[in-house]
């Protein structure tokens, strides 16, 4: 490319997933540059013990793998990265010694091996009160439990932790000459440690956890950024040396900014490897519903919301498992199928349950199968009972909205016209999905020109026009009766 043709000022965006690391250059309308995205997977170790970890120095490595991939690509395309933003997967948790090091995994919200400490929380204080103040319930996805659950199991290496991370921070304090730790209150909230009101970490969770907020990050609005690459970093990448490297954020907040939900007139439902419905909201700090949670952004700004660990990955899971079509060609069998013709009632808790219900260390449950079940009639169900669960959510979050309008974002939801009909037509609600792709890498982006102030307004973009998907309401009469039947299923099987 001609030095006259090249964009002159762009972004990068990392967008650190569940399975994969996405790396992307935007441009000042927060516009993919085309062919400047790369996308490097990894794995999470999981075990039927609960296990769900990864090692942070390996997936250090993928992150900088992928930078080094788009800064080769970009040479000739754009002229200056003037600043880089991320987003990641939350309630991560690692802990560093005093020189920095990583000593423990990197272990993931779908980790349950702390359910012990889970139900001790619970007993030992106020739960009502402790959600109010923190804004998520206790459970196994937020981090709480896991210092309890590491001192307990590992007391050595506990008394060695100087400071517990997210990983975004740990990524941070491995760049830059300076060895602060910071993090953003919006991957912060994500842990269950942020008090909601101060802005702050929860001083009475603290006490009871007898940790002090030295041993936590220092807290920043995800407006503020570090500059100045150390010495190894400098000399690997010399284009980013001048680069504002803006906070983390979680990429929950990402997916509803890129899909144009700013507040409380839009609500985002994405599925990825994972699940969930969320609705931003300006100064909420009403009481929760107990099946909800809220993570701040800013001070002046929340997110709303229900969370599930399965999403794309029970689909994975099937493909795995079952003798599936060849080709992932799933929609095409699906469509030729009555809802719920299968006979069959799944709790699809596969890594254990979050939205609603908080359940402590529970199971996926298959009932009602028989020989005559085909591996299409287990996805069906599989995929309806997704469905499902976000019905229980959005009657919960409807209520702190006005008539909002919803809109889809996620790559496996995205893959599936199927299941995007069946969601509309078990919430009985028309699906707006816009035509543009990577939504969470798209918002990132937004904040990032936002905080350089180049964007006035998050909402100042217009995005793409949008295709709506109606409700079959015949259909939806069907879903109602097996509704009723995962009720009946989840009071059996998870409150007995």
């Amino acid at each position: 490319m001609d030095n006259k043709n090249k964009i002159k000022e762009s972004i990068m965006v990392v967008d650190i997933g569940s399975s994969s690391i996405k790396t992307s250059l935007f441009d000042t309308n927060a516009r993919n540059i085309p062919k400047m995205s790369v996308k490097v997977h990894h794995k999470i170790k999981t075990n039927t013990d609960g296990t769900s970890e990864a090692n942070p120095q390996d997936l250090r490595r993928l992150v900088e793998k992928s930078i080094d991939l788009i800064l080769e690509k970009s040479r000739v395309v754009v002229d200056e990265i003037i600043a880089v933003s991320f987003d990641s997967m939350a309630s991560t948790i690692l802990g560093v010694d005093d020189d920095g090091k990583a000593i423990t995994p990197m272990y993931t919200y779908a980790d349950t091996r702390t359910y012990e400490q889970v139900d001790k929380i619970r007993l030992d204080l106020d739960e009502s009160n402790l959600h109010d103040r923190t804004g998520v319930m206790q459970h196994t996805s937020y981090v709480p439990a896991r210092i309890m659950w590491l001192k307990k199991t590992n007391p050595y290496l506990a008394k060695r932790i100087y400071k517990y991370l997210d990983f975004s921070t740990y990524l941070f304090s491995n760049w830059f000459k300076s060895k602060d730790y910071f993090a953003s209150y919006s991957i912060s909230s994500w842990s269950g440690l942020l008090n909601r009101y101060e802005l702050d970490w929860d001083s009475k969770l603290l006490e009871y956890l007898s940790i002090k907020s030295k041993n936590l990050p220092q807290l920043k609005s995800y407006k503020n950024y570090q500059i100045g690459l150390n010495k190894i970093y400098s000399k690997r990448w010399p284009n980013l040396f001048e680069s504002k490297f803006f906070l983390s954020v979680g990429d929950g907040v990402s997916a509803n900014i890129g899909s144009g939900c700013i507040d409380e007139n839009k609500i985002a439902l994405t599925i990825g490897s994972t699940g969930a419905m969320r609705v931003i909201l300006k100064n909420n700090t009403k009481k929760i519903s107990k099946g909800l949670w809220s993570y701040k952004l800013g001070k002046d700004r929340s997110l709303l919301g229900g969370s599930f660990s399965e999403g794309g990955n029970l689909i994975h899971w099937a493909n795995d498992n079952l003798k599936l079509p060849k080709n992932n060609q799933f929609d095409s069998y699906l469509s030729k199928l009555t809802p719920g013709q299968h006979g069959l009632s799944i709790l699809p808790f596969f890594s254990g349950e979050r939205s609603i219900g908080w359940s402590n260390n529970s199971l996926g449950v298959i009932s009602g199968i028989k020989l005559s079940n085909s591996a299409i009639d287990i996805l069906q169900a599989l995929l309806e009972s997704v469905a499902y669960r976000f019905y229980f959510v959005y009657q919960l979050l409807k209520k702190h909205t006005n008539n909002a309008e919803l809109f889809i974002s996620g790559e496996a939801l995205k893959n599936s016209s199927w299941w995007i009909q069946t969601i509309s037509d078990v919430l009985n609600i028309p699906l707006r999905t816009l035509q543009q792709s990577e939504d969470t890498s798209r918002g990132t982006a937004i904040l990032c020109l936002n905080s350089l102030g180049i964007l006035k307004e998050i909402g100042s973009l217009e995005s793409n026009k949008c295709i709506t998907i109606f409700t079959d309401e015949k259909k939806h009469k069907i879903h109602q009766e097996y509704l009723s039947n995962q009720t009946d299923l989840y009071k059996k099987n998870i409150l007995n």
